[in-house]
């Protein structure tokens, strides 16, 4: 039997548009199970699913669960960590997405049809986080918006990705990315992806909400592509998540600014054999003075391929961006 998540008729998520999924199944031990295909609007690399709509979907269902705090001050800060890669999943392919319960929180799974092995795994907590990621994030979050200006180059994007497509003809977040030319850092490269700081993230950005706030998808998704750019500046590679995980400080307000950060923290291998890299980041609201309040950390780690980096040089627009990208991560 089909459900709709109560309170979510203004969720683009489960609501009457159904950007994830369209009701549920509640079962009889107070778990909810969804199916989903894989089509064209849930492309983040050039064939392949973007991690941010199964994350997503893992979360609209877990606020669903009966266990699910109605009050913010039992929520926040929320951790959620996912687990990714286990079995490929393509555009086209049908998978089913479930939520349960456990203490203090919720567990998910998303596995495709046939197939026993997950796709992702999530373990969302309530009132959890990591403070030493949020420690980590803040050491090198600038001390104003004002440090940003007029010091950040811009990245290639491709046309149809859910974060990044440019010309995507189904919804889409439509970011872009940049790098922020800090000639005083010495430690590493950020990149930088701002949110709400144009009046067409209305219908892009914002069009993913639920109710009055931000929905888990928008964030989820940006958080990884940030933090994977940032990795992407040590790597030198394409890669595809392996781990992602995510403290949640508070709901973001539709039309807040915010910038989102990622750098990468280390690499381990060779992208001729085995090549793995890890990056960090986070997103931080922008007040009327300028100054950045912590809303979200991102951590994870990536498996590098070379097949990902051919479709990067391939697919990236536009081509001076492009070129520049790849001569800035091997300077």
């Amino acid at each position: 039997m089909e459900y709709t998540i109560d309170d979510h008729r203004e969720c683009i998520g489960c609501g009457k548009d159904g950007f994830i999924l369209r009701g549920y199944e509640k079962n009889r031990d107070g778990s909810l199970t969804a199916k989903i295909e894989m089509d064209k609007r849930t492309e983040g690399w050039v064939g392949l699913p973007h991690g941010g709509f199964g994350m997503g979907a893992i979360m609209e269902l877990a606020s669903g669960l009966s266990n699910y705090p109605d009050d913010p001050k039992s929520i926040f800060p929320l951790r959620a960590d996912f687990r990714m890669g286990g079995t490929a999943v393509a555009l086209g392919d049908v998978v089913t997405v479930s939520a349960e319960r456990k203490e203090g929180g919720a567990v998910g799974l998303i596995k495709k049809e046939g197939v026993d092995l997950p796709y992702i795994s999530g373990d969302i907590s309530f009132v959890t986080e990591d403070a030493k990621e949020r420690e980590a994030f803040e050491a090198y979050l600038p001390s104003n918006f004002s440090s940003l200006e007029n010091r950040l180059i811009p990245l290639p994007y491709y046309t149809d990705c859910f974060v990044c497509g440019a010309e995507r003809r189904e919804p889409g977040l439509k970011r872009k990315f940049h790098l922020f030319d800090d000639q005083k850092e010495s430690d590493g490269k950020t990149v930088v992806s701002l949110v709400g700081f144009e009046e067409e993230d209305s219908e892009t950005f914002f069009h993913f909400r639920k109710g009055e706030f931000v929905h888990p998808i928008a964030l989820l998704a940006l958080g990884d592509e940030t933090t994977g750019w940032g990795g992407f500046f040590i790597a030198k590679n394409g890669g595809v998540s392996v781990r992602l995980s995510y403290n949640f400080y508070r709901d973001i307000r539709l039309g807040e600014k915010v910038v989102f950060f990622g750098r990468g923290v280390r690499m381990k291998g060779d992208i001729s054999k085995r090549l793995l890299f890890w990056a960090a980041g986070g997103a931080a609201a922008v007040d009327e003075n300028g100054a950045f309040e912590t809303v979200l950390t991102t951590s994870g780690q990536w498996f590098g391929l070379s097949a990902l980096t051919d479709q990067m040089h391939i697919h990236l627009i536009p081509e001076e961006y492009k070129t520049r990208a790849f001569e800035m991560a091997n300077s």
